[in-house]
C-alpha cells in the first residue's frame, strides 16, 4: 500500500514540474506587452504603401519588410514607388487603405479623388515637430507616429478599417 502511494506522489510530481516547464517556454515574449502581434486582423484590408519616386533607399528598403509584417497581420499588402505608378496600381485595384507619408498626402489624395472606392489615407509621420504630429492627428483620423513600430501601424489599419465600417453602416 504504501509502495503505491510513494509511486503516485512521484507520478503526480513529475507531473507537476513538467507542467511548470512547458508554461515558462516562450515567456519572455509575453511580458508588458511585447507580444508577438501577428493574430489576424478583425478587419482585413487591401493595402497599399506608396513610396515617391525620390524615396530613400532606407525608405526603399524598409517598404518590403512592412509589406511582409501586415501579412502576417493577415492583410494584402503593395508596395508601389511614384506618382505615375501610384495612379495606374489605383485604377487597376481596390484598396481600402494607402499608407504613405505626411508630406506626400496631397498628391495622394489627388489621385484618390477621382476613385469610385475611397481608400483611406493612413499618414506616417517621419520626423515632425509636435505642432505637425498635431495638426495630422486633427485632419487624419489614423496616423502613424512611429514608423519602427508595427504595433502603431496595425493600430492605425484596424482604426481606418473600423471607420469604414461605421461610415458603410451609417449609409444601409
Amino acid at each position: 500500500m504504501r509502495k503505491t502511494i510513494t509511486t503516485l506522489t512521484v507520478v503526480a510530481g513529475i507531473l507537476l514540474l513538467s507542467i511548470a516547464v512547458a508554461d515558462a517556454c516562450g515567456d519572455k515574449l509575453l511580458r508588458m506587452g511585447r507580444g508577438a502581434r501577428f493574430q489576424r486582423s478583425m478587419h482585413p484590408a487591401t493595402i497599399l504603401i506608396y513610396l515617391p519616386s525620390t524615396a530613400s533607399a532606407t525608405a526603399s528598403t524598409r517598404a518590403p519588410q512592412l509589406q511582409s509584417f501586415l501579412k502576417k497581420a493577415g492583410h494584402k499588402a503593395r508596395v508601389v514607388q511614384g506618382m505615375d505608378r501610384l495612379g495606374e496600381v489605383l485604377l487597376s485595384g481596390q484598396y481600402d487603405v494607402v499608407l504613405t507619408d505626411l508630406a506626400e498626402v496631397a498628391g495622394v489624395q489627388k489621385q484618390i479623388e477621382s476613385l469610385s472606392s475611397q481608400p483611406s489615407i493612413v499618414p506616417v509621420v517621419l520626423k515632425s515637430t509636435k505642432a505637425e504630429l498635431t495638426a495630422a492627428k486633427k485632419r487624419y483620423r489614423c496616423v502613424v507616429r512611429n514608423a519602427n513600430n508595427g504595433d502603431e501601424y496595425l493600430d492605425a489599419i484596424d482604426e481606418a478599417m473600423r471607420s469604414r465600417v461605421r461610415v458603410v453602416q451609417k449609409k444601409t
